[in-house]
């Protein structure tokens, strides 16, 4: 009776949390069951070294679809470790609200108005009354996207390590992919070896292409073919264009300044410069897997690769980083500024100034998570280290990418505490990790409207 009445009593206090922290507390609470999972002797290789603290480590770059490890998935983890690895990877690319959510409406229960805000403001969904539908084509686009990826990488991986391995090792690359997660069970090198394979190059970058588009993007477009609607959504159309404008400058620059360093793809032919400098284009937007050796890169190089981290894919999707649509509105809100014009427009489209004020909010404090990780980092990690990669690696944790320059595997305890807490802001959101931490009752005082204030700008 005690224990039914315990039950309740936290049944109803999860239930009046807000969205924001019931966002924050799934992702933790799958942490946390993860690395306890992850611990246990049975899901490890014989030869693992690894502590604790790697296997939280290696749940919360999981469960926030980073990339990022102490240890290798492959010298780490067994079968069933990996098996385990696969579902952490899955359950933080939806989201574990996403599967609560969908198993609920699949056993006839109605959801509440609470549970559906929840379930559109983790995948941005804008429309309630097709929320159940939305839902159910999410699981249905994934799993039908990531058995196709599987299908191609088995024709190169069941000749290569054999029927049993090649059809899991298919499986796990293809869900790592779609969910934007850099993870392989290759070892050590991630995809060095597979660097010039065309199929699985091209496999790999079509999965991440796809998974960070974001959710909203597939079900217009399935909308469109079902022939449901006549036209895409100024938001589709957007995140397209987006989309294909920065894979086509990132991978002419990409093999611009790497052109004839021999480091990286000096040594390689024309097409396969150019296949590696589209993959590690598609790949910087939240992917995280590495053909190239970041530390052979140049200066210039790491540069680009920054901004295309920073930037990240589109919103409501598993691709992490600023957003493509964030970036897209500061720009056009900057332009107005500098032409003078009334109103921030886009295609004959005219943005809120909610609109406006959310981009800027969500980037300040963004920008500032990454200076706040960068300083700490570079407070408790050892100073042999080039300043360089500290950003590097600070960028790809906080915008859940997951390249590293040989750093992550070099990381004291300190060190490893702030790479997990910028990753899971990442994943969760600054955004939402402040509203959902946030106590403040505003005075009165704080509310009125006084005189204008007069400060220079600029």
């Amino acid at each position: 009776m005690l224990v039914k009445l315990f039950f309740k009593q936290w049944q109803s206090k999860i239930k009046s949390l807000s969205p924001a922290r019931r966002i924050f507390l799934s992702f933790a609470l799958v942490i946390l069951v993860g690395s306890l999972l992850l611990s246990l002797p049975f899901v490890q290789q014989a030869s693992s070294k690894a502590g604790y603290i790697d296997h939280l480590f290696t749940a919360v770059s999981m469960v926030c679809v980073t990339g990022l490890f102490t240890r290798s998935v492959a010298d780490t983890y067994n079968v069933w470790g990996q098996l385990l690895c696969m579902l952490l990877i899955q359950i933080g690319g939806l989201g574990i609200l996403t599967f609560i959510g969908f198993f609920t409406m699949e056993s006839r229960k109605k959801l509440s108005l609470k549970d559906r805000r929840i379930l559109r403001d983790s995948f941005s969904y804008g429309h309630n009354r097709t929320l159940g539908q939305f839902v159910r084509s999410i699981f249905i686009t994934t799993f039908t996207i990531e058995g196709l990826g599987a299908l191609l990488l088995m024709i190169r991986f069941i000749p290569k390590f054999g029927l049993g391995k090649g059809i899991f090792n298919s499986i796990f690359l293809a869900v790592s992919a779609f969910c934007n997660a850099g993870f392989d069970n290759f070892g050590n090198d991630s995809l060095l070896g597979l660097q010039t394979d065309v199929l699985v190059n091209i496999t790999l970058a079509l999965l991440i292409i796809t998974g960070g588009l974001g959710f909203m993007v597939w079900f217009d477009l399935a909308t469109k073919l079902g022939g449901k609607q006549k036209g895409l959504h100024f938001h589709t159309k957007v995140v397209l264009l987006l989309t294909a404008g920065l894979l086509v400058f990132g991978t002419v620059t990409s093999l611009w300044t790497e052109y004839n360093n021999p480091g990286t793809i000096g040594n390689l032919s024309f097409g396969d410069k150019l296949l590696v400098s589209f993959f590690q284009t598609v790949s910087m937007r939240t992917a995280g897997f590495a053909s190239i050796d970041y530390t052979a890169a140049r200066p210039v190089t790491l540069f680009i690769y920054l901004l295309q981290m920073f930037l990240g894919g589109a919103p409501g999707g598993t691709a992490g980083g600023l957003k493509i649509t964030t970036f897209l509105v500061l720009f056009l809100f900057a332009r107005k500024e500098i032409l003078g014009l009334p109103h921030t427009n886009i295609g004959r489209r005219t943005l809120a100034p909610q609109l406006v004020q959310k981009a800027f909010g969500v980037t300040v404090i963004f920008q500032l998570t990454f200076l706040l990780g960068l300083l700490a980092l570079g407070l408790v990690t050892d100073s042999s280290h080039r300043f360089i990669y500290l950003i590097f690696e600070t960028v790809s944790a906080l915008a859940t990418v997951g390249v590293t320059a040989n750093i992550t595997t070099s990381l004291n305890t300190a060190g490893m505490i702030v790479i997990m807490l910028l990753m899971f802001i990442g994943r969760v959101g600054p955004l939402t990790l402040m509203v959902s931490l946030n106590h403040y009752q505003p005075k009165k005082a704080t509310t009125l409207h006084y005189s204008k204030a007069d400060i220079m700008i600029g």
